[in-house]
C-alpha cells in the first residue's frame, strides 16, 4: 500500500471512530497496535520453522533396515501438521506407531486412532513420555541426519558413514573386496569415477565415429570399512586429493527396538 493510500485510510478510520464513543475507540486502538506489534512475532515463527528441516527415515529403513517403530505408552494427540494447530484424532496406547518423518521437535506418525488409521505430527515428549535417554537418542540421530542430508547433496563422502550412506552419494562400488583381521571384518571398496568424452567433436573434420567416443577415468576414491563404518577414505579427483570430512557413527535403534506386536499403523 502507497503512502497516500495509507493517509486515506486512516483519514476514513477517524471519521468511523468520531460517531463511537471513547471507549470503544480505545478498545479498536488497542487492536490495532497489537496487530502490528505481533506481526514480526508471526514471521519469527515462520523463520523458526524454516530453520526446523524435516528428515524422513522411511527412505532410510528401506535402503539400510533402520527400524521406524515404536510401541505408544500412552494415549497420544494427533495433530494435522508439525505446528500442531487441530487434532485430528488420538490414537490409542500400547499399539504399534509408524514413524513416517522427523523434525526438531515432532514426529510424523502413522496410527490408528477412533477414526481407523491416521497420518500426522505428535511430539516428542510426548511419544517417549519424556525418557530423556530416548529423546537424547532421537535428537542425536536427527543432528547426525541433517550432517549426512548435507554431505549427500555436496556430492562428499565422509569417514563414519555405513555403506548405504556412502552408496547414496558414490553409487555402486566398482570393486568390493571382503576380509577378516584381527579386529574381525575388513572391506576394501573402490569407485573408479569415469566421464564420457566425445573426440568427434574436438576434430575439424566432423567425423562422427563411435570409436571416438570413450569414457575417460577422472577420479578413484577407496574406502577401508571397519565395523561397517569407514575408516580410511582417500579420494582424489582430477589428479588431486580432496578434503574429508568426518562424522559420528550412527545412532543405533533411534525409535527404540523393534516392537513384536503387529503394525497397527501401516
Amino acid at each position: 500500500m502507497c503512502l497516500p493510500e495509507i493517509q486515506l485510510t486512516m483519514y476514513l478510520h477517524c471519521i468511523y471512530y468520531s460517531h463511537m464513543d471513547l471507549s470503544t475507540t480505545i478498545r479498536f486502538s488497542l487492536a490495532a497496535t497489537l496487530a502490528v506489534l505481533l506481526a514480526p512475532l508471526s514471521l519469527a515463527a515462520e523463520n523458526a520453522a524454516d530453520e526446523n528441516p524435516v528428515i524422513e527415515p522411511k527412505d532410510l529403513a528401506a535402503e539400510g533396515g533402520l527400524n521406524v517403530h515404536f510401541m505408544s505408552t500412552q494415549k497420544l494427540p494427533l495433530y494435522v501438521n508439525r505446528s500442531a494447530g487441530r487434532v485430528l484424532d488420538v490414537l490409542a496406547a500400547k499399539q504399534t506407531i509408524t514413524v513416517l518423518a522427523i523434525d526438531r521437535f515432532g514426529l510424523q506418525v502413522r496410527g490408528r486412532g477412533k477414526n481407523g488409521a491416521l497420518t500426522g505430527w505428535v511430539g516428542q515428549h510426548k511419544a517417549f513420555a519424556g525418557d530423556p535417554k530416548q529423546l537424547a537418542k532421537l535428537r542425536a540421530f536427527y543432528q547426525r541426519q541433517l550432517e549426512i542430508e548435507r554431505y549427500v547433496s555436496e556430492k562428499r563422502p565422509a569417514i563414519g558413514m555405513n555403506l548405504t550412506e556412502l552408496k547414496r552419494i558414490l553409487g555402486k562400488p566398482t570393486n568390493h573386496m571382503v576380509g577378516t583381521s584381527e579386529e574381525g571384518r575388513t572391506e576394501s571398496l573402490t569407485w573408479i569415477l569415469k566421464q564420457k568424452v566425445d573426440l568427434n567433436e574436438l576434430l575439424a573434420s566432423g567425423t562422427d565415429e563411435d570409436v571416438l567416443r570413450m569414457e575417460v577415468e577422472v577420479g578413484r576414491v577407496e574406502v577401508a570399512l571397519a565395523h561397517g563404518l569407514a575408516k580410511v577414505i582417500t579420494m582424489n579427483l582430477d589428479g588431486g586429493a580432496a578434503d574429508i570430512p568426518t562424522v559420528v557413527p550412527p545412532v543405533a535403534k533411534p525409535f527404540g527396538p523393534a516392537p513384536e506386536r503387529k503394525l497397527a499403523g501401516k
